[in-house]
């Protein structure tokens, strides 16, 4: 059904604007931090970088699916930026099989994002330097595998036993169908 269709494509976009404005406050606070700190490059460079991400983000937002080459990218600026706010304590690798064409692949936009600030977030709260995290893309019976690997501490039994959830996560879930 037309309407069912519709009504679905709507609670995606609405779903994945959900997911933005954590990121976009965080960035402000970033760009803010640098020119508070008088380091008007480093201010400079991440403003060039976070619109280049807005940019990507606004196009794939309008979209049901996208390449994963268009989500690669967002992610390699989404990650850069998260290591200059970091400072890098941090180093990241994006990687994909070479079975795995990235752009014949369609996959829906902004998917991967809140898995990737979950590894930042947990993964590299306790490291001041030396963490790693990786993105890794490969193909499996004619479905798409993402892997997101850090090498934090990982979660603690109060973690995950907290009353807290993460938003884009639980946006993530619903957007794959997954319900609590």
């Amino acid at each position: 059904n037309t309407i069912e269709k519709e009504l679905r494509s709507l609670e995606k976009a609405a779903l994945q604007s959900q997911m933005n404005p954590h990121f976009i406050f965080n960035s402000l606070n970033s760009i803010q931090n640098f020119i508070m700190g008088n380091d008007k490059l480093a201010a400079m460079d991440y403003l060039s970088r976070f619109a280049k991400l807005i940019r990507l983000t606004l196009n794939a937002s309008s979209e049901e699916t996208i390449s994963l080459h268009d989500e690669i990218q967002m992610l390699n600026h989404y990650l850069s930026l998260e290591k200059l706010r970091f400072k890098s304590k941090f180093d990241f690798i994006v990687d994909v099989d070479m079975d795995l064409h990235v752009h014949d692949t369609q996959i829906p936009p902004m998917l991967i994002q809140p898995l990737v600030e979950n590894a930042i977030k947990h993964g590299m709260k306790d490291r001041s330097e030396g963490g790693k995290i990786e993105v890794l893309f490969a193909r499996k019976n004619d479905k798409v595998v993402v892997t997101v690997r850090d090498n934090g501490t990982g979660f603690s039994e109060y973690d995950s036993n907290s009353l807290h959830k993460s938003m884009g996560m639980d946006i993530t879930q619903k957007r794959l169908g997954y319900e609590d």
